[in-house]
């Protein structure tokens, strides 16, 4: 295994060829690959690991394979198998078989990723927030009169990120009726979630999500309309009402803590430039279905800290990033936005639940083509086709 420890200073490395802005699975996955691809990395993160985040907490058939890829299988040890989706609007349900992804916290995959990133010799500076600029410089709001030269710096750091405002071309360009995410951890028997099924009710104005953990807690995930959430109450009283029947202790969800995010469905205007690539979420966003928001951050992190690590001795090919980005997640977005416009639809969603009471392994079998791994990676032995 590679070693790339680089020259440090007061705990911290000083001369890094690659930096990773964000610790997310995005950014993870890039340091990992620049470091096996023998590069000094750094991986800033402004918040303290582990950390809670608004997230699904689910992870593709492709998401699983792409870890499988970068040798970080090992990361998803608890990690719960998911065989179902329960789609259900109004008083209306079905479950769709599904296999091959896996429930997870956010907690421990980012700290475990970190860690493995780590144990190539990854430097993680936590608590920290970094700014880049035209130049390819990159400043820490820790030490900010010594600023950081690498050869390439990949940003990862989600939709609330702000290492790029400083260099013109980096905006977003956010979809105008895009909805936002809330979420929040429940105890267990908060929500009926049986284990390994996720559970998704859905309207026009959004849907909510939840599945049940490795620790038997209870994830629930929201991307809603702004004006409905308003029209609810807050989170826990939209959470409450679209949950329904579900609901099993409605005093949980009055007492969690409830975490938001900016407007989902967004893009960047740019993805790369001289000594910069822009990953993951902070690429841009489109609702996923069911685990496939992390699988296109694991593929994308992993191919951008390859071009990072190649970028020490060929500059230039920050150009390809562009093309290989949008080659690894287009198809599989297009699918995704296809869903989401019919999950905005209670008609269509009305038809596709009583397709699946009729036939639920084809409607299935169509849900799972969005997340199913490439099919030149391998399936691990004894796994579900």
């Amino acid at each position: 295994m590679a070693r790339a420890m680089g020259a440090r200073l007061e705990g911290r490395m000083t001369d890094p060829e690659v930096v990773v802005i964000g610790s997310g699975p995005a950014g993870a996955c890039a340091a990992i690959t620049a470091a096996q691809a023998g590069a000094r990395v750094m991986i800033v993160e402004r918040a303290a690991l582990p950390r809670p985040k608004v997230c699904g907490c689910c992870l593709s058939d492709a998401g699983v394979a792409g870890l499988e890829a970068i040798g970080a299988r090992d990361v998803l040890h608890e990690a719960v198998p998911i065989d179902a989706v329960r789609l259900a609007t109004g008083t209306r349900e079905a479950s769709l078989p599904r296999t091959g992804g896996v429930a997870l916290s956010r907690e421990a995959l980012d700290a475990r990723l970190a860690a493995h990133a780590r144990s190539y010799g990854v430097f993680v500076l936590e608590r920290t927030s970094a700014r880049v600029h035209a130049d390819g410089t990159v400043t820490l709001a820790s030490d900010p009169a010594a600023p950081l030269r690498p050869a390439c710096t990949v940003v990862a750091d989600g939709l609330g990120g702000a290492s790029l405002v400083d260099i013109p071309g980096f905006q977003w360009r956010i979809e105008p009726r895009s909805r936002m995410g809330f979420g929040a951890m429940l105890p267990a028997g908060a929500v009926d979630c049986v284990r390994g099924e996720i559970r998704m009710h859905v309207a026009h104005a959004g849907y909510v999500g939840a599945v049940r953990l490795e620790d038997g807690s209870i994830d629930v995930a929201a991307a809603v309309r702004p004006e409905a959430l308003r029209a609810a109450g807050g989170p826990a009283a939209c959470a409450r009402a679209w949950l329904g029947h579900a609901v099993l202790d409605p005093g949980a969800l009055d007492a969690a803590r409830w975490r938001g995010t900016p407007a989902l469905t967004r893009r960047r205007a740019c993805l790369a430039a001289p000594r910069i690539l822009v990953t993951g979420d902070a690429a841009g966003y489109v609702e996923p279905f069911t685990g496939e928001g992390m699988g296109w951050a694991i593929a994308t992190g992993a191919a951008a800290g390859r071009l990072a690590a190649a970028m020490r001795s060929a500059p230039d090919a920050w150009r390809a990033w562009p093309s290989q980005h949008r080659a690894l997640v287009r198809v599989q977005r297009l699918r995704c936005r296809a869903i989401a416009l019919t999950l905005r639809s209670p008609l269509l969603v009305t038809g596709a639940i009583a397709c699946a009471r009729a036939a639920p392994r084809a409607l299935g079998a169509a849900a799972h083509a969005v997340g199913r791994r490439p099919s030149h990676a391998p399936r691990p032995a004894g796994a579900a086709a």
